[in-house]
């Protein structure tokens, strides 16, 4: 009888969403995925949930390093990927969906006076309060539709970076700037500078190789690129998600 009272109590718990050993299994929003189900090799930084970002602070959601997106995003990523591979490097993302309180979170930030720790880093040439005016921080954003992506890439025979803790300017000379990739793409990822505009013409020609090379195959899979950042793309369907959603990233 034991036994069976046991078997009981475990389907009861699985109902839940329990395993027997009381862990809580982390249930998605219908359409939901996490990326490396269906794209294990894409390498992940996920910098909102580490301090190192351009607010220097965790941003609220962000329970866990991990990459979410909309299925069909993330399949088409996933598509992407295997190009990259056969080409010999990996897609690496940086931010994926974004809970709607982080954003937020960005808002309440740029009118602290006081909280500027990242500056010479990220925005060394800019006011904080202008982020959102110039474009660089939306008020909404498609990262909490599932659908954008914040990515860059790497070689794939090199070995993962570990988040950085520190760094010189993001658009500063190569050597000085975050450890992100062997990779130039002419600034660092979430650089608030205009060198960061996808066409600009004031990088060497092998970082405008590796923009073209990272927008011609996402445009390819159905990523269209905001022409700002070179890393920021979005998945274009009709079917998308058309609501932001603000469940933790756990």
């Amino acid at each position: 009888m034991k036994r069976y009272a046991f078997a009981i109590v475990v389907v009861a718990l699985a109902g839940l969403g329990m395993s027997s050993r009381g862990q809580t299994a982390t249930a998605l929003p219908a359409g939901f995925v996490q990326l490396k189900e269906v794209a294990p090799t894409v390498r992940q930084d996920m910098r909102y949930a580490t301090t190192f970002n351009f607010t220097g602070k965790r941003l609220p959601g962000y329970e866990a390093a991990d990459c979410i997106l909309w299925r069909p995003a993330a399949e088409a990523l996933a598509r992407a990927e295997a190009r990259f591979a056969a080409q010999g490097f990996h897609l690496k993302v940086y931010d994926c969906y974004r809970p709607a309180r982080a954003v937020r979170a960005f808002l309440a930030w740029s009118r602290m006076p006081d909280q500027d720790t990242r500056k010479s880093v990220f925005y060394p040439d800019l006011d904080k309060r202008w982020l959102f005016a110039l474009g660089y921080i939306a008020t909404r954003s498609k990262h909490s539709l599932g659908i954008a992506i914040d990515v860059g890439l790497v070689r794939a025979e090199e070995a993962n970076q570990p988040t950085p803790t520190d760094a010189g300017r993001c658009d500063g000379p190569f050597e000085m700037r975050a450890r992100e990739s062997s990779l130039d793409f002419g600034t660092a990822y979430d650089c608030f500078s205009k060198v960061s505009e996808t066409l600009h013409p004031a990088i060497s020609l092998q970082a405008r190789a590796n923009r073209n090379r990272l927008l011609r195959i996402l445009k390819d899979e159905g990523f269209a690129n905001y022409f700002r950042e070179w890393w920021h793309f979005e998945f274009r369907s009709s079917a998308a998600p058309d609501k932001a959603y603000d469940f933790l990233v756990r």
